[in-house]
């Protein structure tokens, strides 16, 4: 128990005693009637004042001021401080079968002169028909076969696009063109009406119906 009382006359008084390193301190305090006649220390009176001189309560035990500071000082070096890192474990490597696998099947699928895969095979396609990582697949072909220059499919479509493109240019160019000459057709015909106007007009209305202009 934290709080002791002080039996005597005079003014009431009770003992503290820190839970941690044993300092005692003395204070007044009011006490409180308990049954069989009993009195005891007023603990709620006594703990406000403590903690109102730097001590603290924490889990019904009291605590000091430099009790209460290393207490804290300890519970932030635990939260603070960060597990040991687990030593890295080496690369997964293919076995000797593997790396076979890998090769043969690279041979069949593999064009060395052309720098790139045959048809639609990636290196992810090899990987997924031996059952091995591509990663595995790409470091053997970089290292015996060539660099990833995409295969036979991506190039096929890679062409399709740029002749796409060319085929849009063109037509963008011819659309243009087309555009030009009929703004300059509207401005002939707007040049044609405004010119008819001023002949109407110099020419007078009974010459028009003679000569069957309306």
């Amino acid at each position: 128990m934290s709080i002791h009382e002080i039996k005597g006359k005079g003014v009431n008084r009770a003992r503290v005693v820190c839970d941690g390193c044993g300092r005692e301190e003395v204070v007044t305090c009011n006490y409180l009637h308990r049954p069989g006649r009993v009195w005891v220390p007023d603990a709620g009176q006594i703990n406000r004042k403590m903690i109102g001189q730097g001590w603290a309560e924490v889990k019904g035990k009291l605590h000091c001021p430099i009790c209460e500071a290393k207490r804290k000082a300890t519970g932030m070096t635990k939260t603070t401080t960060a597990p040991a890192a687990k030593p890295a474990e080496g690369l997964r490597q293919p076995s000797r079968e593997q790396r076979r696998e890998i090769v043969d099947m690279l041979r069949e699928v593999y064009d060395p002169e052309a720098e790139r895969y045959r048809q639609n095979d990636t290196d992810a396609t090899v990987a997924d028909v031996l059952g091995v990582m591509p990663g595995w697949v790409a470091e053997i072909r970089e290292a015996f076969f060539g660099p990833d220059g995409g295969n036979e499919g991506i190039q096929a479509a890679t062409e399709r696009l740029a002749a796409l493109e060319r085929e849009i240019r063109a037509i963008s160019d011819l659309a243009g063109k087309q555009q030009e000459t009929a703004s300059k057709k509207l401005a002939e015909v707007s040049a044609m009406r405004a010119e008819l106007g001023r002949i109407k007009g110099a020419v007078g209305p009974r010459a028009l119906r003679a000569a069957g202009v309306k």
